[in-house]
């Protein structure tokens, strides 16, 4: 969980991101032994890469749970405002509407 002193300067959606951006940071840096592969083949180009895709998949982490964020009801907010907490189907909300988002970038 997350400490905001002043929450109420906070709007919900960021309160929202600060409260699953460690979990989007975790999904959006996950590598595979491929990946690693090709960073140690490419003599560390592929890295640079690498990092700009994490840049571009935390943006559109933001942009999930930005919309994810309205869909909560009143007393989820209060909940998020008071407890720094979110309902169980926020995250895998999140990730529906990441992949949705990614796809959508992938097919334009």
């Amino acid at each position: 969980m997350f400490a905001v002193s002043t929450p109420h300067r906070l709007t919900d959606e960021r309160l929202a991101w600060l409260a699953v951006k460690e979990h989007c940071d975790r999904q959006a840096r996950a590598a595979g032994p491929f990946l690693w592969l090709a960073i140690l083949l490419s003599f560390g180009r592929a890295a640079t890469a690498w990092r700009r895709g994490i840049e571009a998949k935390l943006m559109d982490y933001g942009l999930a749970v930005d919309d994810v964020s309205r869909r909560l009801t009143a007393e989820e907010r209060s909940t998020l405002r008071a407890a720094n907490q979110l309902p169980d189907w926020f995250i895998p909300a999140v990730e529906e509407r990441f992949k949705a988002i990614r796809r959508q970038r992938r097919d334009d």
